[in-house]
Order: structure tokens, then C-alpha cells, then sequence
């Protein structure tokens, strides 16, 4: 037998031993990790007990027949709230219990910080492989992803399922495609074709991701003028194109060429072109692009609701720095890709992901939203660790532990104020006061507070903040309406005064209609004031609503009929309740309301009949039996 040749001492142990070495390696991150995700659990713990907000929770869930009734076919082919995201909507539908009764936000939220919980793994995981699997970058970028308070309102908001849903498919979209990069292997890019669909299935945000791909072949050196390259991302910006034109329609109002159906009243979120100057939308682009990045390192001022200035432009000294400011930062991260790559990647990641949610096309009610800064973070996070990591730990160790010491007080104080910002989260009283607290005279915060009081029993509450609105020149039907609904509450606290509150509601609807004469739910409000008083008018304005949200049919259908009974159009009544019987919705009133039409015709059996069906589901019904003691 040969002798064995010794190792040269530049050679590594293979097989075993390595497997030793590579495996104590992993022990530091992997413990990391871990320990990230347990502090991330007890910093959102917190939010397992919140409840669900009036800000679009009620549109996805507390209200959305097709979650409560788990039409996932429907939810396939429907945009909700000008969002067509099928994957997000079933996600939540699968979560409403049979019995919508017993229906809780708690699981609901809780699966969202599971989601972030894995999406700040994959962050972690991201990094750790694109820079040579240093930990310490990763560790600390994934830290703060995890524990930003800008990130609360992605994590426990109900509605905003989708961002957490789409980071998760989108990461691992990156993930697997950085493995088809390192391995070319067309298994992993096929991977990562698949995770890119779910991603643009949970929200359309996701059509940006064959860009950051690109992002990451520049990353790894890959040329990115080679065939290969470009022709390896067509499947990608083919999907891309189609749901970002699927988008474009559906925030519009459409329904992109009638492959999607329309469900609710037709509205839509994109604004007017002639709404902004092209100025006023590059600088609320460059305001947006500058701002996000003030409140990455102090988010002092942190709420749901972010206004347009009252002019609706940028005044004084803003008006210049912010877009000069905007452009300087690009264009030294587009320069300094002639030194190193790590500026371009970073303010890259953040441009090319916050890029369709700067404003320049005008979305929604918002001039900025803290759930836009969910996936940007991540590049601008990179950013901070790597420079510090690469250009300061290396001087010496002084400046070593300095950084890691600021580095871990900055993480700390981000993790405090998140704790903070989840019990704002805790109903909509206490979400609306704070953004109060930075907007006290906006319309919309007020609306939103107001409706709240209300709808909680809190109506002299509810009357300061309507009224607020009105004094400060409010021009939204909703706070009309709400007002309107108060004194519609008062009329029935106070019987003395019944007709003067009565007055008075109408008197808000009719001004709330003036506004959106197409507003489905104040015609509603108004024909339930004008029931009493004016029943004929109450029948127009029920009739409109059901023209306006079919829908509603079974909500309002009930009150039509009654309404025409009320007027003195007893076959109109019965025809009306005849329907709602049929439909499977009859309660005790229905019949007993038909019963009466039935009598005003002349039909005594039927009407008996109906009085019978009635006591049968109710026998306490007290109206019903006099009724019948009477015939």
C-alpha cells in the first residue's frame, strides 16, 4: 500500500471534519435567528387581542359576503377594494368560521405576524446568501425589518394580509432565483416562477420583481446586456405587464376587458390626470421617496393616515429640496456603481420597490402609508449594516464594538416603539387619535373616528367630530352621513324631540347626496329617516339604494317592503316581502309586515296565515298576537 501524500498547509479538511466545521459555523446564526423570532413574537404579541378597525376591514372581512360565505370561485375573479389579489382573499376566507357569528380578528392577525415572523427568516436568509453567508449583516438587516414600527401596520391591520403574503412568495421568489444564479439549475428558476405567481396573486405590488432579479444578477456579477439574462426574465415581465395592466384597470374602476367581474358600487382609487400637475406629482413622488427614508431611522411620527397638503402642492423651500434631493441620491447610487455595488444595490431594492407607491401616479386618499415601507426597508436596512460592516467594524475594534453598540441601541428603540404602535392598533378609537394627534382638523381621520363612536354607543362623541369636520369646511358625504345617522340615533334617545332630530338627519343625507348623488348607502340612510314621516319619499330613496347596490338586496329589501306598506301600496308590499319569504331571509316582522299588506287588500286568511308563520318564529311578538286577538 502506497503511503498516504500529506496535505499541503494551504489545503481544508474535506467529508467529515468539514462537515463538523460547516455545521459549528451555523450554530452563531442559527441562534441568532431564533432568538430574532422570539422577540419579534413577544414584540407583536401584543396585537392578538386587537380588534378589527373601520379602515377597510370591514370591506375584507366583517362585511365581504364573498369571505363570510367562502366563495372562493367569486374571490378567483373579483377585484375587492380595487385590489385584484384572489390568493390574499381566500387566504382570509379560509379563516371565517362557519358560524360568522363567532367570527374573530384574533386568527386572523395572528397568522400575519406568523407571516412576518417568516418573512424576517427569509430576509435573513436572502442576505446570509447573497454576501458570502456573513450573518452579522444579515442578522442585524433581518432585525431590523422584523422590529420596525413603519412595519406595524403591514403586520397587524387584518386588511393588510396581502403585504405579508406577497413579501412571503416574493422572497422566496429571490431566494430560489438566487440558487438558479449560483447553480444553473433551471429547477430553481422554474421555483421561483411559481413563488413570483402566488407573490403577484397576493398583491400587485409584486409586478416589480423581474427588476430586483435584475438587481440581483448585477449583485452577482452577471452581465446584464447577455442573452441569457434577458431572455431568462421574459416569462417574468410578460406576467409583470399583464397584472400591472390588470392593475391600471381595476384601480381605474374597470374590469380589465371583462375578464374580471365587478362586485359593490363601481368607484375607482387612481385619480384624474388632470387632478395633479405633473410638478405636483414629481414632487409628491420625491417628498414620498425622501420621507420614507427620514422615518427608516426616526419614526417619531408614525400613523394610518398621511394627508395631501391643503394646497395640494409643496410649499416654500420643500418644494425645491425634496425633488433636488430625490434626484442627488439616485444619481450618486447610479455613480458610485463605479466603485462599488453596494449604493446601487441598496437604494435600488428601495426605489424599485417603493417606486409605484411614491405617488406620481396618484392612488388613494394618502400621500404616503406606513405599509409602503414593508419590502423597501430591506434594501435601505442592507444598506446601513454592510457600509457600517465593510467600511467601519474592519478599522479597528473600538469602532467594531461602537458600531454594534449604536447598531443594537437603534434596534432597541425601534423594537420599543413598535411595542407602542400595536396597542394603537387596538381598535379604531385609538388608531384615529393618534393620527389626531399630527392631523387634528383632517376630514377623513375625523369621518373615521366619528363612525366609530357611533356605531360603539359614543354618539355625543361621535356628533364633536362630524361637526368639527363640517366647521373646518368638510366636503366628504360620509361625515354628512354619519352626522345624519347621530341625529337619527338621537331621535330614537330622546322621543320629545323625534321629529326635530328626524329633521335634522334628513337634512344631512340630502347634503351628503349632494356630494355623491350615487352614494347607495346614504339613499339607504335616508329612506330609513324618511320611513315614519314621509313614506312615500322613504320608497324612492330604498328603491334608488337597491339600484345602487343590488348587493344589499337582502338588507334592503325588507324595508322597501315595509315602506310601500307604509304608503298604502299593499300588492307593491306584498310582491316585496313575497320576495325576501322566497329568498330564505323571512324573519317574524316580514310576515307580520305582509300579514298587514295581505289585510289592507282585503285577504283576512292570507293574512292570518302570515300572523301564524310570524308567531311561529317568534311567539313573543307582541304586535303579532294583537293582531291576531283583533281578526
Amino acid at each position: 500500500m502506497k503511503p498516504k501524500k500529506p496535505l499541503p498547509k494551504n489545503e481544508t479538511f474535506t467529508g467529515k471534519n468539514q462537515n463538523i466545521h460547516l455545521s459549528k459555523g451555523l450554530i452563531k446564526p442559527v441562534i441568532s435567528v431564533l432568538v430574532l423570532c422570539l422577540l419579534t413574537f413577544i414584540t407583536f404579541y401584543g396585537a392578538f387581542d386587537n380588534s378589527f378597525v373601520n379602515w377597510d376591514d370591514q370591506v375584507y372581512v366583517e362585511e365581504q359576503p364573498l369571505v363570510l360565505n367562502k366563495d372562493y370561485a367569486a374571490l378567483w375573479k373579483t377585484p375587492v377594494s380595487l385590489n385584484y389579489h384572489p390568493v390574499t382573499m381566500i387566504s382570509l376566507a379560509l379563516q371565517v368560521p362557519k358560524d360568522t357569528k363567532k367570527l374573530s380578528p384574533a386568527p386572523l392577525i395572528k397568522l400575519n405576524v406568523w407571516l412576518h415572523i417568516f418573512n424576517t427568516v427569509l430576509v435573513f436568509l436572502l442576505l446570509w446568501m447573497i454576501n458570502e453567508k456573513k450573518w452579522m449583516v444579515a442578522i442585524f438587516t433581518a432585525a431590523i425589518f422584523a422590529l420596525h414600527p413603519m412595519h406595524v401596520e403591514s403586520v397587524v391591520w387584518v386588511s393588510e394580509r396581502k403585504d405579508v403574503l406577497y413579501t412571503f412568495f416574493f422572497l422566496l421568489s429571490c431566494i430560489t432565483y438566487w440558487q438558479y444564479v449560483v447553480t444553473d439549475k433551471k429547477k430553481w428558476i422554474a421555483f421561483a416562477f411559481i413563488f413570483f405567481m402566488f407573490s403577484v396573486l397576493s398583491k400587485a405590488m409584486a409586478v416589480v420583481l423581474p427588476l430586483v432579479l435584475l438587481l440581483l444578477d448585477y449583485w452577482k456579477g452577471r452581465k446584464l446586456t447577455d442573452l441569457k439574462v434577458v431572455a431568462e426574465k421574459l416569462p417574468f415581465l410578460l406576467v409583470s405587464l399583464f397584472f400591472g395592466l390588470m392593475a391600471i384597470s381595476v384601480q381605474g374602476g374597470g374590469d380589465f376587458g371583462g375578464l374580471l367581474s365587478l362586485y359593490g358600487e363601481k368607484s375607482k382609487a387612481i385619480a384624474d390626470a388632470e387632478a395633479f400637475t405633473l410638478l405636483q406629482r414629481f414632487q409628491f413622488a420625491s417628498y414620498g421617496f425622501i420621507q420614507y427614508m427620514m422615518m427608516f431611522f426616526n419614526p417619531s411620527k408614525i400613523c394610518a393616515f398621511y394627508p395631501y397638503p391643503v394646497s395640494n402642492k409643496l410649499d416654500g423651500l420643500s418644494a425645491i429640496l425634496y425633488p433636488l434631493s430625490a434626484v442627488a441620491i439616485i444619481g450618486l447610487a447610479i455613480w458610485s456603481s463605479l466603485k462599488t455595488k453596494i449604493f446601487t444595490f441598496g437604494i435600488g431594492f428601495y426605489f424599485i420597490t417603493i417606486a409605484l407607491v411614491l405617488q406620481f401616479l396618484s392612488v388613494g386618499l394618502a400621500l404616503m402609508a406606513d405599509r409602503y415601507s414593508y419590502m423597501p426597508y430591506i434594501g435601505l436596512a442592507f444598506l446601513l449594516t454592510y457600509v457600517a460592516d465593510l467600511w467601519l467594524a474592519k478599522k479597528s475594534k473600538a469602532l467594531q464594538y461602537g458600531w454594534f453598540s449604536i447598531l443594537i441601541i437603534f434596534i432597541s428603540f425601534l423594537a420599543v416603539k413598535t411595542k407602542s404602535q400595536v396597542d394603537v392598533w387596538q381598535n379604531s378609537e385609538s388608531l384615529w387619535t393618534q393620527a389626531l394627534q399630527y392631523y387634528p382638523t383632517d376630514d377623513l381621520i375625523l369621518a373615521n373616528r366619528g363612525n366609530h363612536r357611533g356605531k360603539t354607543g359614543n354618539i355625543n362623541g361621535a356628533m364633536t367630530d362630524f361637526e368639527a369636520a363640517i366647521a373646518d369646511g368638510c366636503t366628504r358625504a360620509d361625515v354628512y352621513e354619519g352626522l345624519g345617522n347621530s341625529y337619527g340615533t338621537m331621535s330614537e334617545q330622546q322621543p320629545d324631540k323625534k321629529n326635530e332630530y328626524i329633521t335634522k338627519a334628513i337634512a344631512m343625507f340630502n347634503t351628503a347626496l349632494e356630494l355623491e348623488p350615487n352614494n347607495g348607502q346614504v339613499r339607504y340612510n335616508l329612506g330609513v329617516a324618511q320611513l315614519q314621516t314621509n313614506p312615500g319619499a322613504s320608497v324612492e330613496a330604498f328603491s334608488e339604494a337597491l339600484r345602487l347596490m343590488p348587493y344589499k338586496e337582502a338588507n334592503i329589501l325588507p324595508v322597501l317592503g315595509l315602506s310601500q306598506l307604509n304608503s298604502g301600496n299593499y300588492q307593491e308590499a306584498i310582491i316585496t316581502l313575497t320576495k325576501v319569504i322566497s329568498s330564505g331571509n323571512a324573519t317574524d316582522a316580514v310576515f307580520y309586515h305582509r300579514g298587514l299588506a295581505n289585510l289592507g287588500i282585503g285577504n283576512r286568511d292570507v293574512a292570518k296565515n302570515d300572523f301564524d308563520q310570524a308567531l311561529a318564529i317568534n311567539p313573543a311578538n307582541v304586535d303579532v298576537k294583537a293582531r291576531l286577538a283583533a281578526m
